[in-house]
C-alpha cells in the first residue's frame, strides 16, 4: 500500500522508501524510514501533497514522492508517532 493512499488522520508504519540516495538520506534524517510510524495530518486539495508527522517532525511531501513510499496501517493508540 502506498503512503499516498492514506487519509488525513491515519497512522502508518513505513515498510519501504524507494527513492534515490540523496533524497533517501534526507527522509531518513526526518524520520521517514522503514519501521517508523508516520501520521498523515493533512491532504492538500486537487491532488496536492501530504502533511506528515514523523518522529515529532512535520513535513510536507509531494504526492509523487508519497507514491514511492510503501506503508501499512498502524494498529492501536500506541502506534501514534
Amino acid at each position: 500500500m502506498k503512503l499516498s493512499s492514506f487519509a488525513a488522520g491515519d497512522t502508518a508504519v513505513i515498510t519501504a522508501v524507494a527513492v534515490k540516495q540523496p533524497l533517501a538520506n534526507r527522509l531518513f534524517a526526518l524520520g521517514v524510514r522503514a519501521g517508523s510510524r508516520v501520521r498523515v495530518l493533512r491532504r492538500a486539495p486537487f491532488g496536492g501533497g501530504l502533511m506528515l508527522e514523523a518522529d515529532g517532525v512535520r513535513l510536507a511531501v509531494r504526492l509523487s514522492l508519497a507514491d514511492q513510499i510503501s506503508a501499512l496501517p498502524a494498529k492501536g493508540e500506541e502506534d501514534a508517532p
